[in-house]
């Protein structure tokens, strides 16, 4: 897609976003992130979106946010100490994310049931975007985004029997990671369905249309006009943007969110799970901070939320229709060094 095209269908994205209800429109969380994205990707276009900083801040997680500060001092401090090969490649290794990425690889390729459905051990990620982090193992690539999903779907395989999620629906999914893991999954007749603010759904529709092709992708402006979504009538790959979920129509398998439920206030988030649940999937994957996104402060400069939504939001929104199946830190989550909780949820309709 030219320049002065992808221009231009941004601002109009951008243009539709301002005119929805205010509940459709950017959380504080993303409020200035979405109008700096849209004048990023406007200037630079997104052929290296994924090395793009304020991308890696937002939606595209790195297992080490400042790796190219920290290469750069490890190599100043190379210039002044020699170390034999050993050290060098420990300390290399710690530095640029592989060894908590092959930590992760690690109890994906332990855990996951390889026969049973989706496939997930044939994913290798595609190097669109030109990421900072992507890690060869087993002849295969991967980001943190990549391992993030994996861990999760194992973690779904392993907690469900004979469970095939042909219908699967995400509120964000950054760039489209999970769509393009479902390509490898060997299910039949699949349909994927990414809700998402653009630019960022833009971005996700572009990605997912390099990886499957032009052809098995509809856009936001293929259904732009539509006044009712029929989910069986969609193509494979499908990416909307956040006010279009309330056109949808039918039933889906498996609905998924990766942490930016927290990034939104508690009544967006019910006001999505409402709208999903009409739509009956039988499983809800869920990954955030048991504790909460931080809170916005006027101090500092970092994004934040006005309120938190927290595990017990979830329950509470979903406790008409849906239980808790079941919940993990390790080994599918994690839990940083300084005791936050980054938790996946499991609920089962009732």
């Amino acid at each position: 897609m030219n320049k002065i095209k992808f221009n231009k269908n941004l601002s109009i994205m951008y243009q539709d976003l301002m005119q929805q209800k205010s509940i459709y429109k950017p959380s504080p969380f993303w409020m200035n992130a979405i109008n700096l994205f849209t004048k990023v990707f406007k200037k630079k276009g997104i052929k290296n979106f994924r090395r793009e900083k304020l991308a890696n801040k937002y939606f595209i997680p790195l297992y080490h946010h400042k790796r190219q500060e920290n290469i750069e001092l490890l190599i100043k401090f190379y210039k002044k100490n020699k170390f034999s090969k050993k050290l060098n490649y420990l300390l290399d290794n710690s530095i640029n994310g592989f060894q908590e990425a092959f930590s992760d690889y690690k109890v994906f390729k332990g855990t996951d049931d390889i026969k049973k459905l989706p496939t997930l051990h044939n994913f290798s990620e595609s190097k669109f975007g030109n990421p900072i982090e992507h890690f060869k193992f087993d002849n295969k690539f991967f980001s943190r985004s990549a391992l993030n999903y994996l861990l999760g779907l194992t973690f779904l395989k392993s907690q469900t029997k004979n469970f095939i999620p042909k219908r699967v629906l995400e509120i964000g999914g950054g760039f489209g990671t999970l769509g393009e893991i479902l390509k490898f999954s060997n299910i039949k007749n699949f349909k994927y369905i990414n809700v998402d603010l653009p630019p960022v759904s833009y971005i996700s529709e572009q990605y997912l249309s390099n990886s499957y092709g032009s052809s098995k992708v509809s856009g936001y402006f293929e259904t732009r006009n539509f006044k009712k979504i029929n989910i069986n009538d969609l193509k494979p790959v499908s990416v909307l943007c956040s006010w279009q979920i309330e056109k949808l129509h039918g039933k889906i398998d498996l609905f998924v969110n990766f942490i930016s439920f927290q990034e939104m206030e508690p009544n967006i988030v019910k006001n999505y799970l409402n709208i999903v649940s009409k739509l009956a999937p039988k499983y809800i994957l869920l990954r955030n901070l048991r504790e909460g996104k931080q809170v916005k402060t006027t101090k500092e400069s970092r994004p934040g939320v006005i309120k938190q939504t927290t595990p017990k939001h979830y329950k509470k929104f979903l406790e008409k229709k849906y239980r808790l199946l079941s919940k993990n830190v390790i080994p599918f989550g994690y839990k940083t060094f300084d005791g936050f909780h980054s938790e996946l949820l499991l609920f089962e309709k009732k």
